[in-house]
Protein backbone atom coordinates (compact mmCIF):
# COMPACT_ATOMS: atom_id res chain seq x y z
CA UNK A 1 0.00 0.00 0.00
CA UNK A 2 1.17 3.52 -0.43
CA UNK A 3 1.93 5.44 2.74
CA UNK A 4 0.41 8.78 2.21
CA UNK A 5 2.56 10.49 4.43
CA UNK A 6 5.88 9.56 2.85
CA UNK A 7 4.48 10.81 -0.49
CA UNK A 8 3.74 14.52 1.34
CA UNK A 9 6.98 14.52 3.29
CA UNK A 10 8.83 14.10 -0.10
CA UNK A 11 6.40 16.42 -1.69
CA UNK A 12 7.39 19.09 0.29
CA UNK A 13 11.21 18.64 -0.07
CA UNK A 14 10.58 18.89 -3.88
CA UNK A 15 8.65 22.38 -3.62
CA UNK A 16 12.01 23.37 -1.89
CA UNK A 17 13.32 23.55 -5.25
CA UNK A 18 11.11 26.93 -6.30
CA UNK A 19 10.57 29.91 -4.50
CA UNK A 20 7.09 30.14 -2.55
CA UNK A 21 7.16 33.85 -2.52
CA UNK A 22 6.24 33.98 -5.98
CA UNK A 23 2.78 33.95 -6.71
CA UNK A 24 2.29 31.87 -9.57
CA UNK A 25 4.17 28.94 -7.77
CA UNK A 26 2.29 29.68 -4.48
CA UNK A 27 -1.06 28.89 -6.68
CA UNK A 28 0.18 25.83 -7.70
CA UNK A 29 1.59 24.48 -4.54
CA UNK A 30 -2.27 25.72 -3.04
CA UNK A 31 -3.62 23.91 -5.89
CA UNK A 32 -1.91 20.47 -5.41
CA UNK A 33 -3.22 20.26 -1.66
CA UNK A 34 -6.74 21.35 -2.67
CA UNK A 35 -6.96 18.89 -4.76
CA UNK A 36 -5.06 16.24 -2.99
CA UNK A 37 -7.76 17.14 -0.38
CA UNK A 38 -10.91 16.93 -2.45
CA UNK A 39 -9.33 13.44 -3.41
CA UNK A 40 -9.58 12.65 0.22
CA UNK A 41 -13.46 13.82 0.33
CA UNK A 42 -14.90 12.26 -2.55
CA UNK A 43 -13.13 9.09 -2.31
CA UNK A 44 -15.46 8.64 0.75
CA UNK A 45 -17.67 9.79 -1.21
CA UNK A 46 -17.37 6.45 -3.40
CA UNK A 47 -16.90 4.50 -1.14
CA UNK A 48 -13.34 3.02 -2.00
CA UNK A 49 -11.06 1.33 0.03
CA UNK A 50 -8.47 2.75 2.29
CA UNK A 51 -5.73 1.44 -0.62
CA UNK A 52 -7.57 3.59 -2.87
CA UNK A 53 -8.11 6.58 -0.96
CA UNK A 54 -4.11 6.33 -0.93
CA UNK A 55 -3.69 6.23 -4.50
CA UNK A 56 -6.81 8.87 -4.76
CA UNK A 57 -4.97 11.03 -2.79
CA UNK A 58 -1.53 10.54 -3.66
CA UNK A 59 -2.31 11.46 -7.54
CA UNK A 60 -4.21 14.68 -6.40
CA UNK A 61 -0.91 15.63 -4.99
CA UNK A 62 1.69 14.73 -7.34
CA UNK A 63 -0.49 15.20 -10.97
CA UNK A 64 0.85 18.67 -11.45
CA UNK A 65 4.14 18.47 -9.76
CA UNK A 66 5.29 19.00 -14.21
CA UNK A 67 3.90 22.47 -13.62
CA UNK A 68 6.80 23.51 -11.20
CA UNK A 69 9.23 22.99 -14.05
CA UNK A 70 7.65 24.18 -16.49
CA UNK A 71 6.78 27.76 -14.56
CA UNK A 72 10.66 27.53 -14.34
CA UNK A 73 11.48 27.12 -17.83
CA UNK A 74 8.87 29.64 -19.42
CA UNK A 75 7.96 31.72 -16.41
CA UNK A 76 3.79 30.67 -17.85
CA UNK A 77 1.75 27.90 -17.47
CA UNK A 78 -0.32 27.69 -20.27
CA UNK A 79 0.65 24.67 -22.35
CA UNK A 80 -0.31 26.10 -25.40
CA UNK A 81 1.70 29.48 -25.80
CA UNK A 82 4.55 27.35 -24.22
CA UNK A 83 4.09 24.18 -26.05
CA UNK A 84 4.79 21.98 -23.26
CA UNK A 85 1.84 19.27 -21.69
CA UNK A 86 2.28 19.70 -18.43
CA UNK A 87 1.04 16.05 -17.82
CA UNK A 88 3.75 14.30 -19.86
CA UNK A 89 6.28 16.53 -18.41
CA UNK A 90 4.84 15.30 -14.74
CA UNK A 91 5.06 11.68 -16.41
CA UNK A 92 8.77 12.05 -17.87
CA UNK A 93 10.00 13.36 -14.53
CA UNK A 94 8.71 10.98 -12.59
CA UNK A 95 9.05 8.01 -15.18
CA UNK A 96 11.56 8.71 -17.28
CA UNK A 97 14.00 10.20 -14.97
CA UNK A 98 12.57 8.06 -12.13
CA UNK A 99 11.88 10.27 -8.96
CA UNK A 100 8.74 8.18 -8.83
CA UNK A 101 11.57 6.45 -6.41
CA UNK A 102 11.78 9.48 -4.06
CA UNK A 103 8.53 8.84 -2.87
CA UNK A 104 8.28 5.17 -1.95
CA UNK A 105 5.65 4.10 -3.98
CA UNK A 106 5.57 0.44 -4.71
CA UNK A 107 5.96 -0.47 -8.54
CA UNK A 108 2.80 -2.24 -8.44
CA UNK A 109 1.25 1.90 -8.42
CA UNK A 110 3.39 2.86 -11.14
CA UNK A 111 1.09 2.46 -14.55
CA UNK A 112 -2.28 3.31 -12.66
CA UNK A 113 -0.21 6.89 -11.65
CA UNK A 114 1.33 7.12 -15.01
CA UNK A 115 -1.87 6.89 -16.61
CA UNK A 116 -3.87 9.26 -14.58
CA UNK A 117 -1.46 12.14 -14.47
CA UNK A 118 -0.49 11.29 -18.35
CA UNK A 119 -4.48 11.88 -19.16
CA UNK A 120 -5.44 14.49 -16.72
CA UNK A 121 -5.08 17.60 -18.91
CA UNK A 122 -6.10 15.77 -22.14
CA UNK A 123 -9.01 17.01 -24.15
CA UNK A 124 -9.91 13.53 -23.94
CA UNK A 125 -9.23 10.26 -21.96
CA UNK A 126 -7.02 7.92 -23.98
CA UNK A 127 -8.52 4.13 -25.29
CA UNK A 128 -7.30 1.08 -24.39
CA UNK A 129 -7.47 1.78 -20.36
CA UNK A 130 -8.32 -1.10 -17.71
CA UNK A 131 -11.40 -0.30 -15.87
CA UNK A 132 -9.47 0.70 -12.74
CA UNK A 133 -6.96 2.97 -14.85
CA UNK A 134 -9.87 4.64 -16.98
CA UNK A 135 -11.58 5.54 -13.02
CA UNK A 136 -8.85 7.01 -11.50
CA UNK A 137 -7.88 8.54 -14.86
CA UNK A 138 -11.84 10.21 -14.23
CA UNK A 139 -11.33 10.69 -10.57
CA UNK A 140 -8.51 12.98 -10.87
CA UNK A 141 -9.72 15.07 -13.70
CA UNK A 142 -13.05 15.90 -11.86
CA UNK A 143 -10.97 16.69 -8.36
CA UNK A 144 -8.19 19.18 -10.49
CA UNK A 145 -11.47 20.73 -12.36
CA UNK A 146 -13.45 20.82 -9.00
CA UNK A 147 -10.50 22.64 -8.19
CA UNK A 148 -9.59 25.04 -11.39
CA UNK A 149 -12.66 27.17 -10.84
CA UNK A 150 -11.40 27.90 -6.97
CA UNK A 151 -7.89 28.81 -8.53
CA UNK A 152 -9.09 30.37 -11.24
CA UNK A 153 -11.25 32.71 -9.05
CA UNK A 154 -8.47 33.53 -6.83
CA UNK A 155 -5.40 33.98 -9.32
CA UNK A 156 -3.81 36.77 -10.66
CA UNK A 157 -5.22 36.47 -13.99
CA UNK A 158 -7.81 38.32 -15.30
CA UNK A 159 -11.03 37.15 -16.72
CA UNK A 160 -12.61 39.38 -19.42
CA UNK A 161 -15.71 38.73 -20.98
CA UNK A 162 -15.45 41.37 -23.90
CA UNK A 163 -15.21 40.15 -27.43
CA UNK A 164 -18.08 38.11 -29.18
CA UNK A 165 -17.47 34.26 -29.08
CA UNK A 166 -16.59 33.02 -31.80
CA UNK A 167 -18.36 30.63 -33.97
CA UNK A 168 -17.00 27.04 -33.07
CA UNK A 169 -16.35 27.90 -29.08
CA UNK A 170 -20.26 28.92 -28.75
CA UNK A 171 -21.01 25.47 -30.76
CA UNK A 172 -18.97 23.67 -28.25
CA UNK A 173 -19.92 25.84 -25.06
CA UNK A 174 -23.96 25.08 -25.64
CA UNK A 175 -23.28 21.67 -27.14
CA UNK A 176 -21.39 20.73 -23.60
CA UNK A 177 -17.98 19.96 -25.00
CA UNK A 178 -14.68 20.92 -23.68
CA UNK A 179 -13.53 23.58 -25.95
CA UNK A 180 -10.43 22.68 -27.78
CA UNK A 181 -7.92 25.32 -27.45
CA UNK A 182 -7.23 25.72 -31.27
CA UNK A 183 -10.73 26.82 -31.63
CA UNK A 184 -9.67 29.62 -29.36
CA UNK A 185 -10.01 33.20 -31.26
CA UNK A 186 -9.63 36.23 -28.08
CA UNK A 187 -9.58 36.25 -24.62
CA UNK A 188 -13.38 36.18 -24.11
CA UNK A 189 -13.05 32.55 -25.97
CA UNK A 190 -10.22 31.65 -23.49
CA UNK A 191 -12.86 32.37 -20.63
CA UNK A 192 -15.37 30.36 -21.92
CA UNK A 193 -13.61 27.55 -22.36
CA UNK A 194 -12.36 27.54 -18.67
CA UNK A 195 -16.14 27.92 -17.57
CA UNK A 196 -16.66 24.63 -20.13
CA UNK A 197 -14.71 23.01 -17.60
CA UNK A 198 -17.51 21.75 -15.83
CA UNK A 199 -18.68 19.37 -19.05
CA UNK A 200 -15.83 17.26 -18.58
CA UNK A 201 -16.86 15.68 -14.94
CA UNK A 202 -17.74 12.52 -14.87
CA UNK A 203 -19.28 11.70 -11.05
CA UNK A 204 -22.46 13.22 -9.61
CA UNK A 205 -20.83 13.02 -6.44
CA UNK A 206 -17.86 15.36 -8.00
CA UNK A 207 -21.01 17.90 -9.62
CA UNK A 208 -22.15 17.78 -5.90
CA UNK A 209 -18.69 18.57 -4.56
CA UNK A 210 -18.49 21.28 -7.25
CA UNK A 211 -22.06 22.85 -5.90
CA UNK A 212 -20.74 22.57 -2.32
CA UNK A 213 -17.66 24.62 -2.81
CA UNK A 214 -19.05 27.55 -4.77
CA UNK A 215 -16.02 27.75 -7.01
CA UNK A 216 -18.03 27.35 -10.26
CA UNK A 217 -19.89 30.80 -8.98
CA UNK A 218 -16.69 32.33 -7.00
CA UNK A 219 -15.07 32.00 -10.70
CA UNK A 220 -18.18 33.49 -12.28
CA UNK A 221 -18.05 36.45 -10.05
CA UNK A 222 -14.55 37.25 -10.70
CA UNK A 223 -15.01 37.62 -14.68
CA UNK A 224 -14.84 41.10 -15.49
CA UNK A 225 -17.92 41.72 -18.34
CA UNK A 226 -17.27 44.61 -20.67
CA UNK A 227 -20.32 47.13 -20.98
CA UNK A 228 -22.79 45.88 -23.67
CA UNK A 229 -21.70 41.87 -23.11
CA UNK A 230 -24.05 41.79 -19.92
CA UNK A 231 -26.75 39.82 -21.51
CA UNK A 232 -24.72 37.38 -23.53
CA UNK A 233 -22.72 36.49 -19.92
CA UNK A 234 -25.87 36.45 -18.14
CA UNK A 235 -26.82 33.19 -20.96
CA UNK A 236 -23.21 31.37 -20.52
CA UNK A 237 -23.85 31.90 -16.80
CA UNK A 238 -27.52 30.49 -16.85
CA UNK A 239 -26.23 27.65 -19.14
CA UNK A 240 -23.35 26.65 -16.54
CA UNK A 241 -25.43 26.50 -13.61
CA UNK A 242 -28.67 24.92 -15.69
CA UNK A 243 -26.53 21.93 -16.67
CA UNK A 244 -24.87 21.70 -13.44
CA UNK A 245 -28.34 21.62 -11.69
CA UNK A 246 -29.47 18.63 -13.92
CA UNK A 247 -26.45 16.68 -13.45
CA UNK A 248 -26.90 17.06 -9.51
CA UNK A 249 -30.33 16.19 -9.94
CA UNK A 250 -30.02 13.13 -12.95
CA UNK A 251 -30.55 10.03 -11.76
CA UNK A 252 -27.14 7.98 -11.67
Amino acid sequence: MIDYEKVLKEFKKYLEKFDSKDEMIAMKISHSYHVANLANILSKRLELTEEEKNVAKTLGLLHDIGRFVQYEKEKFYSDVKTKIDHGALAVDYLFKEKHIKDFEIPEKYYWLIEKSIFNHNKLEIENGLSEKEDFFAKFLRDIDKIDIFRQQGTSVENWVFKEPISKEVTKSFYEHHLVHMTDVANNTDYTVSQIAYLYDIYFKESYELLEETDNLELFLSTIDVEKGMEQEFEKIKKEARTYLKERIEKEC
